[in-house]
């Protein structure tokens, strides 16, 4: 499913990374968890254009439905690096999980623009009568796990609103099953991705209660990081570094094409994530012409630090933590990989932009 021949690469017009041709038979292996039930394209796109193959990669994949069994999978050796939402990341760390945060992944923001793009909505089927928060009271709401951004801040905007978190049956599941249970009916409202949200209301009314933005409060938010036990980085920052070169060869391929019109990311993704003309058009518009606006404040794939120091609180006002000290940016967080990356790619680190919005 990740793997594209050489003749349609040469279809999309994409070059063929002559790195991959030459040595396809001296990759090095990297294990990386991800959320495949999530349109990351940064991934979708990177395994159709062998990304990751042409610095010299050998990625084999294995998919979660939550956060906290990735982690675990992650601390337990099972795998070398995982995407991973930032607030249940720095929740592990916070316990002891001997983990790193090394880039991000795609962000939530509004440009300089004023263009919102946003990663998921708080959707509630119009015939429930759910106009506000406080009307999700009794009701079922859908969310990707209890160890989710997204539901850890709702747990936030609800206590704000004086509402008994208990008093709403929260159901996890995974964003591709959201769209049906609304739609049959089988919950009342999710917090489920910007694209499932459009695909939803093209089939029933709707309500569109927050965006990803109104329910965390955080300026540049990262629906996933990733992430890495401290120990491996050390003993193989070779395949880190290698492993952010395709990502941000990833990116720079996805911010050019949309400065060209996203003709080809648009075949990437109708192709990789199995979407209609219309779907793929909404994706595009949503979320994959924000690729590039990202620079006006921050460098490709580096870690704002307000954000963390924002789910620290989150999560230490929220018992999360149960008493114990949340892991600090500086303790967390290790950006060396990234600008190695930005390096050997002959890619300019700016200093000047920063990373504590």
């Amino acid at each position: 499913m990740f793997r594209i021949g050489l003749a349609l690469l040469a279809l999309l017009g994409l070059a063929i990374p002559q790195a991959y041709a030459q040595n396809a038979t001296a990759l090095k292996p990297l294990r990386f968890g991800w959320q495949s039930s999530t349109p990351v394209i940064t991934f979708w796109a990177g395994f159709e254009l062998k990304s990751f193959e042409a610095q010299g990669l050998k990625i084999s994949l294995t998919s979660f439905n939550d956060n906290a069994p990735e982690l675990e999978a992650l601390v337990a050796r099972q795998l070398d690096l995982a995407a991973i939402a930032p607030a249940p990341t720095l929740q592990g760390a916070s316990f002891g999980a001997p983990v790193k945060i090394i880039s991000a992944v795609e962000y939530a923001f509004t440009d300089k623009s004023g263009n919102s793009w946003n990663a998921v909505n708080l959707l509630a089927r119009k015939d429930t009568g759910i106009q506000s928060l406080k009307d999700l009271v009794g009701k079922r709401v859908a969310v990707f796990g209890f160890s989710s951004n997204w539901y850890l801040a709702l747990l936030d905007r609800l206590r704000e609103e004086k509402i008994d978190p208990k008093s709403i049956k929260f159901l996890p599941m995974p964003y591709t099953q959201m769209e049906g249970a609304l739609v049959h009916n089988e919950v009342d409202a999710a917090v489920m991705t910007a694209i499932g949200a459009y695909h939803v209301a093209q089939r029933i009314p709707t309500t569109l209660l927050m965006n990803s933005s109104q329910i965390t409060k955080i300026a540049i938010d990262m629906s996933q990081v990733i992430v890495g036990r401290a120990d491996w980085l050390k003993d193989h920052e070779d395949e880190a570094v290698r492993f952010l070169m395709g990502m941000l060869s990833t990116q720079k391929f996805i911010a050019d094409d949309v400065a060209k019109g996203g003709a080809q990311i648009r075949a990437i993704t109708q192709k990789t994530l199995k979407y209609d003309t219309d779907t793929t058009e909404a994706f595009y518009k949503i979320r994959l012409a924000a690729s590039g606006h990202e620079q006006d404040y921050l460098n490709t794939l580096d870690l704002p630090k307000a954000t963390f120091v924002t789910y620290g609180k989150m999560l230490t006002e929220s018992g999360q933590l149960r008493g114990k000290t949340a892991t600090t940016y500086e303790q967390l967080i290790d950006t060396s990989y990234l600008r190695k990356a930005y390096a050997r790619l002959g890619r300019k680190w700016d200093d000047s932009k920063a990373v504590d919005r």
